[in-house]
């Protein structure tokens, strides 16, 4: 990628923030990631992927949050306390009886970014866990209070997470 592509990349994001990252860089021919990283650094934070497990535990104590997979053949979601895990055979096991569960491969998380923008013209604030690649694996954000504002204590937690002064 030419530095007049990612300039012109980080112009149009500074315009307008709030694209779905994963179209703009399939697009462009770059991964999620590095579209993350032209969005306004005042926007974005990294966290090593080698501390995905403490993440990880720490997500159930935010409350009810929306988890996000988005692949090129849909978008799933799902509202509700992120589960406890463990680690077992190489996988960050989510228990959890009923709603999400699953398995993470969290060797493979690279970054986990906190991202800080506006999306379809309201305030979001997530965790982007990515991979080797720079794919996104899935997505973690805030919830919201029953006026649509973002959950102060969940945003201060993120930013927490991820060491930002946002």
């Amino acid at each position: 990628m030419s530095n007049t592509k990612l300039i012109e990349i980080k112009d149009r994001l500074s315009a307008n923030p709030g694209v779905v990252l994963e179209a703009l860089a399939e697009k462009n021919g770059l991964s999620a990631a590095q579209v993350i990283e032209c969005l306004p650094a005042s926007m974005w934070k990294k966290r090593a992927g080698s501390d995905c497990v403490e993440v990880l535990q720490a997500l159930p104590a935010l409350g009810d949050v929306t988890v996000i997979v988005h692949t090129a053949d849909g978008i799933f979601e799902f509202g509700g306390r992120f589960p406890e895990g463990e680690m077992g055979h190489g996988f960050y096991n989510l228990k959890n009886p009923g709603g999400l569960h699953g398995h993470l491969r969290v060797n493979r998380c690279q970054y986990i970014y906190l991202v800080e923008r506006q999306f379809m013209g309201r305030d979001s604030a997530s965790l982007l866990f990515t991979n080797q690649e720079g794919g996104i694996m899935f997505k973690v954000f805030a919830g919201r209070n029953a006026d649509g504002a973002l959950n102060p204590l969940q945003l201060a937690a993120l930013r927490q997470l991820c060491g930002a002064s946002l």
